[in-house]
């Protein structure tokens, strides 16, 4: 206290004792409350800051501590010298890491002001900007200028340079990104940096192609892959998974590395794009079930530390896996999920992945209208020059395709074919092109090259069975084949479909089946593989594959893929229904049912066509007919 007060120890003991027996101060060292309360109460407010400024300074002197000076100096508003931005560094690093962000901004925001230091001030923006990410990724904020500042003038800390050059290539800043990589080659023997500059030179070659081919310096993934990656060194990992894809390595070893990844290493700042990776090696391997596991382990983790910038990211990454497995409802859902978490501009690049699998999910569903809506969205110039370009382009080529614009079409799927040439990134498990061209050649009446677009994919993975792919290509020679061979592709391409998961994908090809024995005059060899595909498209909801059906199949369609009436319904489709009659929201029915309110829309949909209701206030009569009252309903 005398330190604090600048006052002699003796003085300070004499005024203590008098209050003491006057009673306000207990035990000769705690203030009354009352009287506590009343002081600082009447304290003014500059006086008051800069008490708090001295005790700061008192205790830090006395060696308490770091969360103990740092109260003081955040209730001072202000601080001034070297002692007390360590301080309050020391702080915000256990703070972000108990994932309290609110109280790490503070803390670094006061010790930026602190510093006198240029370098120090250029550190401290560095992680100013990894704590606002989590929540705010946007290239507006101060923090971020703070940065590109401190890259210009070269005061980024190296170890920070390989997060910078993702920050900047986000949103698209190509010349920060090169600037901060020429900082990198600099060091590029460092020991420190050589499992990091390995898994960004990996990683710029999968993301970003147009910029590693600007750097050739950087480690390539096949050095990479040379070396053992260390078990505690995930980006040594993530570097040699990468290098996988595109080195010829087996789908079962690349599929076991990403699942050791995702098994070994925890969320955080410097593993999520490592994260990102593994769960795009399973994708890419056609490990389905995994990579759906997996998104909603670390979706859900994401949530619990309010982490939206992560929620995004894994949120975009199941959308893509449910599309994958012909669940078109639920991925638009969890696609319109990720593009709600943040504000558009502050996906930035990555916003391509969100928008094209929702727009491909809409197109699937038949609901043209809303993904042209979703095509309309303005996307960074830079996404073309990212691999995010590629799975936009064949949205909007399979839009085109949908409603009839084939020359359209066609456009697209051959732009995103030669970008994938140009950046030697010509793998079927990034993106099929060769089939998409042969779906536009059958739509414009043009077999032949049509025949040999999918012969060249089968070529290019392999064989029908070296990738998910490959039964699609069968599907499409089918369509050239004669009559006999055409159900012999197509019984084969329905068992790769069955065996990959993607219940869309085997609902269209069975269709093709049930079609093609109908033209051999083999009707009730048709029937079983059409009652399948329309059950199979009613669940994905997939309404253009139905109408199809329903078209096709002629006379009697009805009854020969599904029909009308409540036998027609589907399990789920009663439980939403039952739910819905009873007086349930459709928010009521998702939490119910644990699906999301889009899939509840679909369901009640279908029911409204199949019991021939307007509204749902009818629904309970409608039901009332088919569920006794002894039975027990679907929902119980």
């Amino acid at each position: 206290m005398a330190a604090l007060l600048d006052r002699e120890v003796d003085e300070i003991r004499s005024v203590t004792a008098e209050l003491t027996r006057a009673g306000l101060i207990v035990d000769g060292c705690r203030p009354h409350p009352d009287m506590a309360a009343l002081v600082l109460r009447e304290l003014p407010a500059d006086e008051r800051r800069g008490l708090h400024a001295a005790a700061a300074d008192v205790l830090c002197r006395d060696g308490l501590p770091a969360a103990a000076v740092a109260v003081h100096l955040v209730a001072a508003g202000d601080a001034r010298g070297s002692w007390a931005a360590q301080v309050l560094l020391e702080v915000a690093d256990r703070a972000f890491a108990a994932d309290e962000l609110d109280s790490a901004g503070a803390y670094l925001e006061l010790a930026y002001r602190a510093s006198r230091r240029a370098d120090e001030r250029a550190a401290i923006a560095t992680r100013l900007v990894a704590v606002e990410w989590r929540i705010n990724p946007s290239g507006r904020t101060r923090n971020f200028g703070r940065l590109r500042a401190a890259l210009r003038t070269g005061r980024v800390p190296r170890p920070e340079l390989p997060t910078t050059v993702l920050r900047m290539l986000w949103h698209g800043h190509v010349l920060h990104a090169d600037h901060a990589l020429l900082c990198l080659r600099q060091e590029a023997d460092s020991a420190t940096l050589g499992d990091r500059l390995e898994f960004l030179g990996a990683w710029l070659r999968y993301t970003y192609p147009v910029q590693a081919q600007r750097h050739p310096w950087l480690p390539s993934a096949r050095a990479a892959e040379s070396t053992p990656p260390e078990r505690d060194s995930p980006h040594r990992q993530a570097a040699a998974l990468l290098a996988g894809l595109w080195g010829q390595r087996a789908p079962e070893e690349t599929a076991a590395a990403a699942q050791r990844i995702l098994a070994q290493h925890r969320l955080t700042t410097e593993t999520v794009e490592v994260l990102v990776a593994a769960v795009d090696c399973l994708l890419h391997t056609d490990r389905l079930d995994a990579a759906d596991a997996w998104c909603q382990s670390l979706l859900a983790e994401a949530t619990a530390r309010r982490a939206p910038t992560w929620q995004a990211l894994f949120a975009s990454a199941r959308a893509e896996t449910l599309l994958r497995k012909g669940n078109p409802v639920e991925a638009a859902g969890h696609a319109l999920a990720a593009l709600n978490l943040l504000p558009a501009e502050q996906l930035g690049v990555w916003l391509g992945r969100a928008v094209s699998v929702l727009v491909r999910a809409l197109t699937a569903q038949g609901r043209y209208a809303e993904a042209a809506a979703q095509l309309e969205r303005p996307v960074p110039r830079a996404m073309f020059e990212s691999r995010f370009a590629l799975g936009y382009l064949r949205a909007r080529g399979d839009h085109c395709l949908a409603t009839g614009r084939i020359e359209e079409a066609e456009r697209h799927f051959r732009r995103c074919a030669r970008l994938m040439n140009e950046w030697g990134l010509d793998f079927a498990w990034l993106a099929p092109w060769r089939n998409d061209l042969a779906a536009v050649s059958l739509a414009a009446g043009q077999p032949r090259p049509a025949r040999e677009l999918a012969t060249r994919h089968l070529e290019a993975i392999g064989g029908a069975e070296g990738h998910h792919t490959g039964g699609v290509s069968l599907r499409l020679l089918a369509v050239t084949a004669d009559p006999l061979r055409r159900v012999t592709l197509l019984r084969r391409s329905a068992a790769l479909a069955r065996s990959g998961g993607d219940e869309l994908e085997l609902a269209t090809v069975l269709a093709d089946l049930g079609s093609a024995y109908r033209a051999l005059g083999e009707v009730d060899r048709a029937r079983p593989p059409l009652r399948e595909a329309a059950r199979l498209a009613e669940v994905c909801g997939a309404e253009p594959l139905l109408a199809r059906l329903q078209v096709d199949s002629g006379p009697g369609a009805r009854d020969t893929v599904g029909g009308t009436g409540f036998e027609a319904l589907s399990p789920a489709e009663r439980r939403v229904a039952e739910l819905a009659a009873n007086g349930n929201r459709n928010r009521d029915i998702a939490e119910h049912l644990d699906i999301t309110t889009s899939t509840v829309e679909q369901h009640l949909t279908r029911v409204y066509r199949k019991l021939a209701v307007a509204r749902r206030s009818e629904l309970r009569f409608a039901l009332a007919a088919h569920t006794p009252g002894g039975d027990r309903s679907a929902v119980g």
